[in-house]
């Protein structure tokens, strides 16, 4: 906890921050930021100064007795941005930013979430610059986030597969393949279910934005490596902000005991969209009721994001679940902060 206070000092010793700038800033689990905030105002070491966060003259001494900690701070441009949308990705992001305003409004009992438009986009160049795109079978295991289009529109891939539990995803999904003449196929499924067996290792590729408690994550993952073939690769979404680095220990190994090898893992890569529908953003801001401060409205800052895993297989991999068996899903946990159903 300690280590999460001097952070948030020397994050505020650059200068005064609203708390959803604060928060964007953060890189420890949520439910540890929000303790961390919450001890550092009572004792003092912060205040509040027309609707900002600011260090007190406490705060400012016991920087000056820890001199030389979070000195060195990250670049704010994300190293995997290298993959920014240029030529016919360009032109994708254009299109993909008009259809995805007419998104279907997330609904929380689905624990969905939307990255921005942009990153989307961006994992598709991503993705084909590591040969994952052109002429591949792509199997997406969740597609909140409406990559199966985006994919689509470069017309590359041979194949676009979704598997999601909503049907009003899938019947968007299916108008605008129709109106802009794409082929994306939609399959309702549920991956607590067992893989449709027509659907075992026929993809080069999978991508998912996984729940994120162990029983989730492990679901998620399982559909996908099962739909992969031999040598085929993954790329999975994974957040610090509900999920303790001890847990990433859990989930990594899960991927090497499994016949995967991690090649890349990009920080930060996906900044979830701060939508322009005010219900939407106030559902998963409620964690805010347990501050000690009146955090103000967001700005509309984008707070949340994960982290791109890509994984390949070695070879003959192996699925943590059988493909043909259920698995009982237990959706959300302690560590799943910002999820509504934790704060009402």
């Amino acid at each position: 906890m300690e280590r999460i206070k001097l952070a948030l000092l020397y994050s505020l010793q650059e200068r005064k921050k609203n708390f959803w700038e604060l928060l964007a800033d953060n890189q420890f689990l949520l439910k540890d930021f929000i303790s961390a905030i919450n001890e550092l105002y009572e004792d003092g070491f912060i205040e509040m100064d027309k609707g900002k966060l600011k260090l007190t003259e406490k705060g400012k001494n016991a920087l000056n007795k820890n001199a030389g900690f979070f000195r060195a701070r990250l670049c704010k441009t994300c190293l995997g941005k290298m993959f920014i949308p240029e030529g016919r990705f360009k032109k994708v992001e254009k299109i993909f930013k008009r259809i995805s305003k007419r998104h279907p409004p997330i609904l929380t009992e689905f624990y969905q979430g939307r990255i921005r438009p942009s990153d989307t986009v961006a994992r598709v160049a991503f993705m084909h610059a590591c040969n994952d795109v052109a002429d591949k079978n792509i199997a997406l295991i969740g597609d909140d986030d409406l990559l199966s289009i985006a994919l689509a529109l470069t017309n590359l891939p041979k194949r676009v597969v979704v598997f999601d539990i909503d049907k009003r995803l899938g019947s968007f999904i299916e108008n605008v393949s129709k109106k802009c003449k794409l082929e994306i196929e939609f399959c309702e499924y549920d991956v607590a279910n067992p893989l449709p067996k027509n659907y075992l290792r026929k993809f080069d590729v999978f991508s998912s934005e996984p729940l994120e408690t162990d029983t989730g994550f492990k679901a998620f993952f399982a559909r996908g490596a099962a739909c992969l073939k031999n040598f085929g690769s993954g790329y999975i979404g994974l957040t610090k902000l509900e999920v303790s680095l001890k847990r990433w220990v859990k989930f990594e190994k899960l991927f090497i005991d499994n016949g995967f090898v991690i090649t890349d893992i990009i920080r930060d890569y996906s900044w979830y969209y701060d939508s322009e529908r005010e219900e939407e953003r106030e559902e998963y801001q409620k964690f805010a009721k347990l501050l000690k401060f009146d955090p103000g409205e967001n700005p509309k800052i984008c707070w949340y994001r994960a982290t791109l895993f890509r994984i390949e297989s070695l070879g003959k991999h192996s699925t943590p679940i059988p493909w043909n068996k259920r698995i009982k899903i237990i959706p959300v946990d302690e560590e799943s902060y910002a999820h509504p159903s934790l704060h009402r």
